[in-house]
């Protein structure tokens, strides 16, 4: 019995578990670079095991959650 391969994101995928994980990597990343560029410039982003925190003024955290909407 032959196994499906394919490939995401350069890599290649050959079961399961691993198309999960390479899509669970896949969707946090572009979470990620979603909310850097959504944080703007002067804005600190760290992730932490809770999520992700956010540093700044607040208008600097307003014009953020405008752009999130």
């Amino acid at each position: 019995m032959a196994g499906i391969e394919m490939r995401l994101g350069g890599r290649k995928i050959t079961s399961a578990s691993q198309l999960q994980r390479e899509l669970t990597r896949s969707m946090e990343k572009q979470v990620e670079d979603n909310l850097k560029k959504a944080a703007g410039p002067g804005v600190r982003m760290k992730k932490t095991r809770d999520g992700y925190t956010f540093e700044g003024t607040p208008e600097q955290i307003e014009r953020m959650k405008k752009r999130l909407r």
